[in-house]
């Protein structure tokens, strides 16, 4: 009898443990996208060559804010046009992937010495994003790292979209990384050669 009673206690327990996930993820709301209305603005293939051209020219355009999230950032012509950006007066952040910092600080060091603020995200294996978001309304994303090697000797790709919706979702997950990511107060040392 005491076996029996030690089973059902087990199994109530493992019963009352499982309704108790149910109930649990049943309340936890999952990310819906709704479809929403997007204007492709520009597609861009490396090769050939062009995509960083169309980069710069959406951050010429810019007038508000501009954020980077990047896994690499080694174009010293983005870099220049961020600056100018920043001069301008828009609001210009960079997240970099922690681990590249190094392989990244040509590119970093004009945007550091502008006065840009850039973190360092190190909380995943490795920072794979390669996003912009372009005055709140504006989205440039695709397998493009900010490199020299994405524009000249990759196969990358570039989409660039007018869309509030998927500008605010992605400004919601770029929130989060900058929360944690770390404030670059001084150069990554230089890359050895």
């Amino acid at each position: 009898m005491r076996t029996f009673k030690i089973t059902s206690w087990k199994s109530s327990s493992l019963w009352l443990i499982g309704l108790m996930l149910v109930l649990v993820l049943w309340q936890q709301k999952p990310v819906e996208a709704q479809p929403q209305p997007a204007e492709i603005l520009a597609i861009y293939f490396t090769p050939p060559v062009g995509a960083q051209q169309g980069l710069i020219k959406q951050i010429d355009q810019a007038k508000k804010s501009i954020r980077v999230m990047a896994y690499g950032f080694t174009q010293p012509e983005l870099a220049q046009a961020l600056v100018k950006a920043k001069k301008r007066g828009v609001l210009v952040e960079l997240i970099q992937d922690d681990k590249s910092a190094n392989n990244n600080r040509e590119a970093l060091e004009p945007l550091f010495l502008a006065g840009i603020e850039i973190r360092s995200d190190g909380e995943h294996a490795i920072f794979h994003n390669k996003v912009m978001l372009i005055d709140d309304d504006i989205v440039i994303t695709g397998s493009y790292n900010f490199t020299k090697s994405a524009e000249k000797r990759n196969a990358e790709n570039i989409v660039i979209f007018r869309s509030a919706y998927a500008a605010r979702r992605y400004a919601e997950n770029w929130a989060t990384h900058w929360q944690h990511a770390e404030k670059m107060t001084i150069l990554p040392p230089p890359k050895k050669k």
